[in-house]
């Protein structure tokens, strides 16, 4: 529909329209018509215009030939033709002729007695006389009317019933707008959220969740496809909502509601960006509730880097749990991209050795120290040894068994290098019990290296 020119209806009834009478204003205007068929159908395209002066107010619509009365048999291509068009504010008497198929001519306008009381009986005064017409060509309709009154409060003026109507708002759609959102709707709102196809449902989720949200935020939810099922999901994890940019990111994302709803359940809730973040990498959000408790720095940027070198939440809480302390995400990247398997570290912990700096368990196990050797020192050697120390010990072929041996021989307090001069000189503690046997005691560790590299 061509909406004539838009002008502000004159708010000016006097006393007499009241009575029905109707005072007009300015010059005399004259009416016109044209017609135009549509090829293959039933329906014409009707133009009907008011000249005032040089100004003319017209209305395109396009109606069933049938509403024409008077039309049905004439001749619609070259010849004179006299019809009328009933509306609910008068009728419209239009005389004319065909050229060619194209009707045109002039229009007189008889107002129904009736209209202007229904309007003042809805609340609606102030109509000039030369409006009637206006609202004639536009095929307004009480009963339009009547339905958008009740439906809404914001619709005070005859103006705000065109607006409404030419924007395709009628009286089941205002309704619902009107229940559906938390504050009152103007207008100019109203017309924006039905140009852009906003289904009450969607005021309806908005407002049932507690977002505190603008009409115009929540066309821009509808413009990105979020919809009430996504609000309603997402509401009871992500509350009081004030900028819709959130939940569009969100959705813009492919950001489910359930994984929001996961992380809310993990633990504080992340900020909008962390969790689109968190999403894109992949995470789930039982690796940010590993972070959050197994991390000496939880946040969203170490769940992301533990997910990124494939750190499982597994294997966090093992480390974590076999060390007694929560650690640092790095050093857990660390141990995960050396390959050191959650079960080493909790040998090497239940050894008794104390593994902290974090790397000395990496050179543990790059160097393939058996947590069995760290275990016997712990147990049976009064002397303590660092990582390297072991690694030596472990590079030279000093395995558990022959510290036992020799810690039982009465040497617990022998250090790496004379361990390892031991091995190396093929000394076993089978040899220094045989010496004490034979009354030698508990030599000095050169001393039994020399009787045996003498055959003695």
């Amino acid at each position: 529909m061509n909406r004539f020119p838009s002008i502000p209806l004159r708010l000016a009834l006097l006393a007499a329209a009241a009575a029905g009478l109707l005072r007009a204003a300015g010059p005399e205007p004259q009416y016109r018509w044209r017609l135009l068929p549509h090829l293959g159908g039933d329906d014409v395209t009707l133009t009907l215009s008011r000249h005032v002066g040089s100004v003319t107010y017209s209305s395109s619509n396009s109606i069933p030939l049938a509403s024409l009365k008077g039309l049905e048999g004439a001749n619609r291509f070259d010849g004179d033709v006299s019809f009328h068009l009933r509306r609910d504010a008068g009728t419209l008497s239009c005389k004319g002729s065909f050229v060619l198929g194209v009707g045109f001519g002039a229009v007189s306008f008889e107002p129904d007695p009736h209209f202007a009381a229904a309007l003042i009986a809805l609340g609606f005064h102030g109509l000039a006389s030369d409006q009637l017409f206006d609202l004639a060509m536009d095929d307004f309709r009480i009963s339009t009317a009547r339905d958008l009154r009740a439906a809404c409060d914001c619709v005070r003026t005859v103006d705000d019933v065109i607006e409404l109507r030419n924007h395709g708002v009628d009286g089941r759609y205002l309704r619902q707008l009107t229940r559906a959102s938390a504050q009152p709707l103007t207008l100019g709102e109203i017309t924006t959220l039905r140009d852009h196809g906003v289904d009450a449902s969607l005021l309806e989720a908005v407002r049932f969740s507690g977002y505190r949200l603008p009409a115009q935020s929540v066309v821009e939810l509808h413009d990105h496809g979020v919809d009430a099922a996504f609000i309603t999901e997402i509401a009871p994890a992500f509350k009081d909502v004030t900028d819709a940019q959130d939940l569009i990111a969100f959705h813009d994302h492919g950001v489910a509601p359930a994984f929001v709803r996961a992380l809310a359940e993990s633990g504080p809730l992340p900020t909008v960006s962390e969790i689109i973040a968190l999403h894109d990498h992949g995470v789930a959000p039982g690796l940010v509730r590993a972070a959050a408790d197994t991390c000496l720095d939880p946040s969203a940027t170490s769940a992301i880097a533990l997910h990124d070198h494939g750190v499982d939440s597994n294997f966090a809480r093992t480390v974590s749990a076999a060390l007694h302390a929560k650690v640092a995400a790095g050093d857990l990247i660390q141990l995960h991209d050396h390959g050191v398997s959650p079960d080493f570290v909790r040998q090497v912990a239940g050894s008794g050795f104390d593994p902290s700096p974090l790397g000395n368990l990496i050179s543990l196990h790059e160097h393939g120290v058996p947590p069995e050797l760290l275990a016997q020192a712990g147990r049976s050697h009064h002397a303590r040894f660092s990582a390297d120390e072991f690694i030596r010990l472990h590079d030279h072929g000093v395995d558990a068994a022959f510290l036992r041996s020799f810690d039982g021989a009465g040497y617990a307090s022998a250090s790496p290098g004379d361990l390892i001069q031991l091995q190396e000189h093929g000394v076993t503690a089978d040899y220094v019990r045989h010496l004490q046997a034979e009354g030698f005691g508990v030599l000095p560790i050169g001393k039994l290296i020399q009787m045996k590299d003498h055959g003695l």
